[in-house]
């Protein structure tokens, strides 16, 4: 008795631990436009939570079922390969330790309900709608805290984060109001579209008040994307809308908002100016790129290992621009993966994103059109910074990969079996 009763206790703990961690991820959504603490100690119960719950061999199946995480699980085992050939052991190590946030992807998709994906979307929308908020306090000089003013509206270089992040949050809201779905079986009201249209509407203007040029670039891709999304049967309507409708958000941008206009006009002088002075804000963004394409070209199919990226750069920089600083983040994801790599590891990088692509297209249902934005969402950020090791990003990129792509359960009876089949389609115990 006393031994079937322990075991019991054991069990019920497991499975309390798993229906807890169904509900976790939505905190970590939330979050991960305001605090980078709540989101490590989230992300750490979680863990804790996933591992007390145990089921390895359905989560295993799970898993390996899903092609997103076997890709991403592919991509992260060359990673690991890199150190074979890296002569600084250590500083590879700690390059592994930066993409810990899209090893997470494995456990957020054994830890999801399928049935709570409005749940997580909403809560991502509520947390940077929230960020969004205090923003404007800032800019109506309500709000005061270091490093921020009406002319700097986020922390240090939160913009970097935050931006991207508002885009995204964005076209969500915009798909939501336009077909009245959150997503999938998660239908709005008339007059929660009218308040989604709004809030998109708010989002807009505050896209153009605050500084980050990448995030209001992949602002406007999504826009298209929207076009093309909502006249999928009359493609020339959509790009005669891209067209006109893209230039006229620019340009209206440009001319209203004294911060976009700073910013645009420095970038263009940055630019122009970059042979003769290398050494500012989009000048040695370049000119990383420039000295990170040398060490590809020496070492095109290996690589220069997970842990040598940095010592490699330096000695380029040290021959072809001196006076310039050396970097261990090139600022763009393709090339650093590329240079630490090589090509296998370019491609893999690219095979994550295509595979996405290949399971929204068999979808077929409204999830199909989210399912394409997050992959163009990340391709598009990723040429202007290494997005997938950037804190709030990585999250952002492990757990909506698992929250738009898990699978669907195959029935009613995977769906009662939930606490065993958590994330997947599995149907048996």
């Amino acid at each position: 008795m006393g031994t079937g009763s322990h075991t019991e206790q054991i069990q019920q703990i497991r499975l309390q631990a798993g229906k807890l961690n169904q509900w976790l991820p939505a905190l970590l959504a939330f979050a991960l436009p305001l605090s980078t603490s709540v989101v490590s100690v989230t992300a750490a119960l979680i863990l804790v939570l996933w591992l007390i719950e145990g089921r390895w061999r359905n989560k295993w199946a799970v898993i390996t079922s899903n092609p997103v995480a076997l890709a991403v699980l592919g991509f992260l085992t060359l990673l690991c390969l890199g150190l074979l050939w890296s002569d600084n052991l250590i500083v590879g190590i700690q390059v592994l330790q930066d993409y810990w946030k899209i090893a997470m992807l494995p456990v957020l998709l054994t830890a999801i309900n399928y049935r709570y994906q409005g749940l997580y979307i909403t809560a991502f929308v509520a947390g940077i709608s929230t960020a969004m908020l205090l923003t404007f306090l800032v800019w109506f000089d309500l709000l005061h805290y270091a490093d921020v003013t009406p002319t700097h509206l986020t922390p240090k270089t939160f913009h970097v984060i935050y931006n991207p992040l508002l885009a995204f949050a964005a076209y969500l809201i915009f798909h939501a109001a336009i077909w009245g779905k959150l997503i999938q079986q998660y239908p709005v009201s008339r007059i929660v579209r009218v308040a989604l249209f709004c809030l998109a509407g708010v989002m807009c203007l505050n896209m153009f008040l605050t500084e980050g040029r990448t995030g209001q670039l992949v602002f406007l891709v999504l826009l298209g994307l929207l076009l093309l999304q909502i006249f999928a049967q009359k493609r020339m309507l959509a790009i005669l809308g891209i067209c006109f409708l893209l230039p006229v958000i620019f340009l209206i941008g440009y001319r209203y908002s004294p911060i976009f206009q700073q910013r645009i006009n420095m970038a263009r002088q940055e630019i122009q100016g970059f042979r003769e002075n290398p050494d500012t804000s989009v000048g040695m963004r370049l000119l990383f790129v420039q000295n990170s394409l040398q060490l590809i070209s020496r070492h095109p199919w290996t690589g220069v290992g997970t842990g040598d990226f940095q010592a490699s750069y330096a000695e380029v920089n040290q021959k072809r621009s001196p006076a310039s600083i050396a970097t261990d983040n090139p600022h763009n994801q393709y090339v650093l993966v590329a240079a630490m790599l090589g090509i296998p590891g370019f491609l893999l990088l690219l095979l994550i994103f295509a595979v996405m692509f290949i399971q929204a297209w068999k979808f077929g249902d409204d999830r199909q059109r989210i399912c394409c934005a997050f992959p163009v969402f990340f391709l598009v950020i990723m040429l202007a910074e290494s997005y997938l090791k950037v804190y709030e990003t990585g999250f952002l990129f492990s757990l909506f990969s698992a929250v738009l792509f898990v699978c669907e359960p195959a029935s009613s009876h995977a769906e009662t079996l939930h606490s065993e089949t958590q994330g997947g389609c599995l149907t048996d115990g």
